[in-house]
Order: structure tokens, then sequence, then C-alpha cells
């Protein structure tokens, strides 16, 4: 039964809940858009137009690649572990429940906290790939197929971890190596975790291990990671997902303690003192706050466990139990506190691809993905754009169709208040298709 919880405005119904029947999630109520001539796309009005763009093997070049799956009847995927159609259902699913969590717990519409859904490239190339990662050019979430007679990538927490890596780059703007990239991949870590025990999916049942859904699952134990106690050559480490271990041990541990729970012990580093935790709401709302307002791309672990005090007095008080928890959870991975915090960089830091590609009277859009460690609003301009293409100087967002084939150097810069820049040199090639 199709449940319409909009009303037709020309022609076009919006707010359309259908039924998607998902491998990972199960039979789960959807948002979608009606349309009058292709019956249902999968498009969500009501999150800011989160959106499936099927490459269907194919590979990714921009984000109006792929089709929109459409269906006639709102009624989506087979619940079969290898169907594609089923896989866009969990992927679709999973970016819903990333929404909702952050806008009913930390009031943030979407990554930017500008009202802009996210989109979902699924079923891009190989099946074998077994892929799934983050594109901060298109905010996009890119999948591979699910493998024949296995099982898809499209968890709730592996789906939500790539998201956390978008809304990690418009805050902390962490670097991507060393501890900064371990804080990076533990933060997404964290995230996917708070929106799988917020989605509370019966079929999905909340836990603390990461893509446990996945052939050869868990990838990621949060109570017992693989590398779980801090130690100064931890840095050095080739793997940020490695290097991210104390920092999700810590966070298992403030929400949940370090005695005998259900979801596995996590004995402290070195014998030390037992942790009581506080619980995944504070918890979570510790290291949301502690991301988006203290967390700087050279932070690292020293200045990690600064910015989660810094973040608990802001919520509950300094000196109060959940500041103290904090201090133990971090004593308990081997961050006590001894090393120096690092002075936090000036001035607006951006991240952007070396080179894009567009066609000639193709649409597209990239994003340039700037921060600022003190959070002033930073200014962003271009020079050099190909005919066709402007920027949106508040947002970042480089749009438009193109007009005329060639090869383009683009000079952007981002200026702070303060009238820092930095500048960063894109090559641009448009085709002819």
């Amino acid at each position: 039964m199709l449940v319409v919880t909009g009303v037709a405005t020309a022609g076009v119904v919006t707010r359309v809940t259908g039924i998607g029947d998902g491998y990972h999630s199960g039979s789960v109520p959807i948002a979608t858009r009606g349309e009058p001539r292709t019956g249902y796309t999968l498009v969500d009005p009501s999150r800011g137009n989160i959106e499936v763009r099927d490459l269907n093997g194919g590979l990714f070049s921009g984000p109006y690649d792929g089709v929109q799956p459409t269906d006639a009847d709102n009624r989506w995927g087979t619940g079969v572990a290898d169907d594609p159609a089923t896989a866009n259902i969990d992927a679709y699913y999973a970016a819903e429940m990333t929404w909702d969590y952050l806008l009913r717990t930390h009031a943030r519409a979407g990554l930017a906290g500008d009202g802009t859904g996210f989109l979902l490239m699924t079923n891009i190339g190989e099946a074998s790939d077994r892929t799934a990662s983050y594109q901060a050019d298109c905010r996009c979430v890119m999948l591979s197929p699910p493998p024949a007679g296995d099982r898809s990538m499209n968890t709730i927490d592996i789906v939500a971890h790539e998201l956390g890596h978008g809304l990690s780059g418009l805050t902390a703007g962490f670097d991507n190596w060393g501890e900064s990239g371990g804080l990076n991949e533990a933060s997404s870590d964290i995230i996917g975790t708070l929106v799988e025990f917020a989605a509370a999916n019966p079929k999905d049942t909340p836990d603390y291990t990461i893509g446990e859904g996945t052939t050869g699952g868990p990838l990621r134990r949060m109570n017992a990671p693989e590398t779980g106690c801090w130690d100064p050559t931890l840095a050095d480490h080739d793997d940020t997902h490695v290097i991210g271990g104390p920092a999700i041990k810590f966070f298992y541990q403030l929400a949940v303690g370090s005695v005998s729970a259900r979801w596995g012990d996590s004995p402290t580093c070195d014998g030390g003192p037992a942790v009581t935790g506080i619980g995944n709401d504070k918890a979570g709302r510790i290291w949301y706050r502690a991301l988006t307002v203290h967390m700087v791309p050279n932070t690292d672990y020293a200045g990690a466990r600064d910015a989660t005090l810094r973040a608990a007095a802001d919520l509950y008080g300094a000196g109060g139990v959940e500041s103290r928890t904090v201090a133990a959870a971090w004593d308990a991975v081997g961050v006590d506190g001894s090393r120096p915090v690092p002075a936090a960089p000036t001035g607006p830091r951006m991240k952007v691809s070396f080179s894009w590609w567009d066609s000639v009277g193709t649409p597209t859009y990239h994003y340039v993905q700037v921060t600022h460690p003190q959070r002033q609003k930073v200014q962003i301009g271009a020079t050099g754009l190909p005919p066709g293409l402007r920027l949106d100087p508040g947002t970042g967002r480089l749009h438009g169709t193109p007009t005329t084939a060639g090869e383009y150097l683009v000079t952007l810069t981002a200026t702070d208040a303060a009238g820092n820049t930095v500048t960063r040199e894109v090559t641009w090639d448009i085709t002819t298709g």
C-alpha cells in the first residue's frame, strides 16, 4: 500500500512514501518523488533531494552520470543480496537515516548544514572492486555493485561512514595522513555507528562493529580495533584506518565503558583504571561538537583529547562526570594529556582535485572544499573558468553547462576576513563528448 504524504502540484506528487525491500535493511518505508510520466524516482524531496544515480557498471566521470532509477508502483528491490536494485535501496535508506540523525540530534540539515541532500553514485565499476568511498568534488558516495551470490557494501554504517567523511571535510577538514588521517577514519566510524543506533533497524541490529553485514565483515571492532592503544609510532602506519584505532576504542569506552558488555570486552591499555560509559547520546554529542567546533586540519591525538574535553565542558560543564569520563576514556587508550596540542594553522585551507573533465553541452558541478581552523567566513573566487561555468562564492559550487571545448587552467582562491588567502590551480578539460 502506498501512502501519499504530499500533494499534487503542477502534475507532480511530492513526498510520497514507498516501500523498499533491502537486503541489509529489510522492508522499510522510503520517501520518493512521484512524477507524472515516469512513476517514482529515488529522490527524496523531504531530505534535501537525496538522490540515487545508478551507473550500471560504468565508470564515474561526473555528478550527472548514470540514470535515476524509476519504478511504476513505488515498491523497490527484491531483498536479494546480489540484486543491484536492492543494493540501491540499502544505500538510499542508509542515506535517509544519516540525514535524520544529523537533523534530529544535531539540528544539522545535510553535510554542509545548508539543506542540500546527498548524492549516491551506485553500481560503479566491477563488482569485484568491493569499494565504498566519498568524493568531495561532488559531495557524493561511490558504491560498487554487489558481487554475484554475495552482499553489497551498502550497509547503514558503511554508507554513513562515507557521509561522515563529508561532514569531517566540511568542518574539521582533517589532513589525510598521520594521526589526523586516523582521526578522519575514526570520526567516520563513530558517525556510522551513531547512525546505525539511531536507525534502530531490526534487521541490522545496532552494534559497535563496522560493516558486519558485508562478506568477511566486520571490517573493524570499536571495542577491540587492530591497534587500540596509542603509541608514538602509530602515526607512521600506512593505513589510516589502523591509525584511527585508539579513537574508536576511546569512543566505545566513553559510550559503553571498559567493563564487560554485550558488544564485547574492551580492557584499558596497560591495566589502567576501568571506565564507566556515559551512553551514546552524550558521547555522540561530545564528539560532534568537538568535530564541528574544536577540531582542525592538523588535530592529532593530543588535540583530539583537548577538543573533546572542551566539547564536554561546553555541553555539560567543566569538571562534571562527562568531562571526567572523557579524560578517563582517553587515559584508557594511552592518550594521557602529557603531549602538547599542536598549534592550529591560520587562514583558510583548500582541498581540491588537480584536474576535472567534463563535456560540452552536459550540465555539471564541482565543489571546492574550503575549511577555516578559526571558523571564519571564507570568500571563494575563481578565474579562467571554461565558458558556461560559474561559481557560487559563498558555497564553492562551480556549476553550469560547458559551451566550448579546450583545456583551461583555473585559479581558485579562498580569502578570510583577515585577508589570509590560499590559492590552488586546477586543469579543467572540456571535451566535445
